[in-house]
């Protein structure tokens, strides 16, 4: 992931601290592991699914997909980390072992993700290829010939809408935060 290398070098002596400190480097191992491959892959693996549904039910109208796939994704990413941090408080004792105090972070927390103020930034931002992946194969002609014109638009739109998840993200977690 070249989001949490990005992630680890930007956040000041948290590099130093992983390297000469065993336990913090295990718990961050389990951290990424347990809630941030989780994450991606259940987000994008849904994405991809409704990409291969899309396909074969909106194959002239992508629009439809295009409109829906970040929504989804947005939702998905917060309740697979409410999820996550209930079974962390369960399984690991994080969050002093309360489900209740689990539930509570996740809005402020995610808040924070597209600042990268936290690790979740990275897993919010890891989304984004996957997403980018299934809208440009949503997005091309099924002979997968375009001009070059076409394909930039194609490109671009792409592009765009596989950011969509994180302003939804931060938005969404808002409110979260607010009814929380």
């Amino acid at each position: 992931m070249p989001f949490l290398l990005v992630y680890i070098l930007a956040t000041p002596g948290f590099a130093t601290l992983l390297l000469t400190n065993g336990t913090a480097l295990s718990r961050f191992l389990r951290q990424v592991f347990t809630n941030g491959f989780v994450v991606v892959f259940l987000v994008n693996y849904l994405g991809f699914v409704s990409a291969s549904v899309a396909l074969k039910q909106y194959q002239h109208r992508p629009i439809v997909y295009l409109v829906l796939d970040g929504p989804l994704r947005s939702v998905a990413f917060i309740g697979v980390h409410i999820a996550v941090y209930v079974m962390s408080a369960d399984l690991f004792g994080s969050f002093n072992g309360s489900r209740a105090t689990a539930l509570s972070v996740v809005g402020p927390t995610l808040e924070r993700s597209f600042m990268f103020g936290n690790i979740s930034g990275v897993y919010l931002y890891a989304l984004a290829p996957g997403t980018f992946i299934a809208l440009l194969v949503v997005l091309t002609e099924p002979s997968g010939e375009a001009s070059k014109p076409t394909m930039f638009r194609t490109m671009s739109m792409a592009l765009l809408f596989s950011l969509t998840p994180i302003p939804l993200v931060t938005f969404l977690s808002y409110a979260l935060d607010l009814a929380t």
